[in-house]
């Protein structure tokens, strides 16, 4: 039996890991929800406290990713790797600098969403690639990460 088909330690199949990363994006898609129904309502107090739930949600997920995931992945795919934390970098840069907008009530429904369709691309190239590297890999190495996203 390959390493990968083994469980873990608490009894995790290899095929839960891809389905945790993939409840935490569902997660985080609802939470997108949330932000653009706030900001269509024109609800500027539930817009700032969506956007501080979404930037403490993106953080945990992305530390975790590059925590977990990203120094394993980079010795197979070195050059998707780097696409991938250059991604977080970027996100993370007009994470905060939209929140900032948020907070003072500058930031429009259409920079929100073109911002939220930015994760929504991201995501989707997590889901194809790193999500099903790590469901074929991981096995015993997968519960820290899923433990970290279950924090």
């Amino acid at each position: 039996m390959a390493a990968w088909a083994l469980l873990s330690l608490e009894g995790m199949k290899p095929i839960e890991l891809k389905q945790r990363m993939l409840a935490d994006h569902r997660r985080l898609e609802s939470l997108f929800t949330r932000v653009m129904d706030a900001f269509d309502a024109n609800a500027r107090e539930d817009t700032q406290a969506l956007w501080t739930e979404l930037e403490y949600g993106l953080e945990r997920h992305f530390r975790a990713e590059e925590k977990y995931l990203f120094p394993k992945f980079s010795q197979l795919d070195a050059t998707e790797t780097a696409g991938l934390q250059a991604e977080h970098a970027l996100l993370r840069r007009q994470l905060q600098d939209l929140g900032v907008g948020v907070d003072l009530k500058l930031v429009k429904a259409d920079v929100a969403k073109g911002f939220i369709d930015m994760l929504r691309a991201h995501a989707s190239r997590e889901d194809a690639v790193l999500y099903r590297w790590a469901e074929e890999s991981l096995g015993h190495d997968a519960k820290p990460l899923v433990d970290a996203l279950l924090r």
